[in-house]
């Protein structure tokens, strides 16, 4: 009961200093280029060295738009979203596997992978790689230091749609995790620190429990792997995640940022950087399925509203106006 009071008081103080910050801060912009999808996007091969493809969301009578600044990641799947529809209502990507569907009317899109049917067997050591179905932006429209901003509010109303779990569950082993990373970038030519990065993530949902903890360790998914901090659910949602029933999150997650470069350097990373050494730009969403678990989540709407000091926006590279964004078939910088 008292951890369950703590849970939701905490939820509630977030809430509400979110609420006043943006209350603050109304000409706050959302910095994610495209955020309805109008563009397409870019498609992964289900290995970091096979090409990437682009697909379009324009029929032929609406002209071609921009190049897309959205990319769908497929890493460790059988399937490589070889089919592609297009209507006026929705686009649809899938193989035999997984699917990826945009409202091209509401601007939602929904991640859905059966890893049940992915997997020919359930994994059976930690080393083995796992399947990924991630939506992701390499550079936002807007990039923003650390250090300028009064607050950064996130936030995204989502919908769990599948959740069905195949056969026995080893809980070391197995779970389907859905998470919405931020990239930490330091972009300071004069720091000792310069080009560190660091994973800044909201835990959103995990097969295995009610609601996450707050988690900061070693990227262990690639040798040498950058530091993560994982904010957990139990400080940003008050109720379970349930399928069918919408969700929000909503959150400043400036004071998370220093309290993740501060874990980092308790751990032995990132020494020669600070948290005013940062830049937010970039950010993954989606899902991790490491056994063999049908799953799927609807993302209704997603926003990065930066509270800059004096209302000025930082801008990386381009003085004046939006930056062109694209996500380039090399991943993040």
């Amino acid at each position: 009961m008292a951890k369950c009071v703590n849970r939701c008081f905490g939820f509630l103080c977030g809430v509400f200093f979110a609420c006043a910050l943006c209350a603050s801060g109304e000409d706050a912009q959302n910095v994610l280029a495209d955020a309805a999808f109008a563009r397409g996007v870019m498609v992964t091969g289900v290995g970091h060295d096979e090409p990437v493809k682009e697909v379009r969301f324009s029929l032929e009578d609406e002209g071609e738009k921009e190049s897309p600044c959205w990319r769908i990641a497929q890493w460790h799947s059988r399937g490589k979203l070889e089919h592609t529809e297009v209507t006026r209502e929705k686009v649809t990507l899938r193989d035999a596997f997984k699917s990826v569907t945009f409202n091209r009317k509401t601007g939602a899109v929904t991640l859905t992978a059966d890893a049940s049917r992915d997997y020919e067997k359930q994994r059976e050591s930690a080393a083995e790689p796992w399947v990924h179905l991630l939506l992701e932006q390499g550079y936002f429209a807007r990039a923003m230091r650390c250090v300028d901003a009064e607050a950064i509010i996130v936030e995204a109303e989502l919908e769990l749609t599948r959740m069905d779990e195949k056969g026995p569950q080893n809980m070391a082993l197995h779970a389907a995790q859905f998470s919405w990373f931020l990239y930490l970038k330091n972009q300071e030519e004069n720091s000792p620190g310069w080009h560190d990065f660091l994973w800044f993530g909201l835990s959103i949902f995990d097969s295995r429990r009610d609601f996450t903890q707050t988690y900061a360790a070693q990227d262990f998914a690639v040798p040498a792997g950058k530091f993560i901090y994982n904010v957990g659910s139990e400080e940003t949602l008050a109720e379970k995640v349930v399928p069918g029933k919408r969700f929000t999150i909503r959150r400043d997650i400036l004071p998370d940022i220093k309290k993740a470069v501060a874990a980092a350097h308790t751990q032995g990373f990132i020494p020669h950087s600070t948290a005013d050494d940062f830049m937010l730009d970039g950010m993954n969403i989606g899902w991790e399925i490491t056994g063999m678990t049908d799953a799927g989540m609807t993302i209704h709407r997603m926003e990065v509203k930066p509270v800059m000091r004096n209302a000025k926006y930082e801008m990386l590279n381009e003085p004046h106006g939006e930056r062109s964004v694209t996500c380039g078939t090399d991943g993040i910088k």
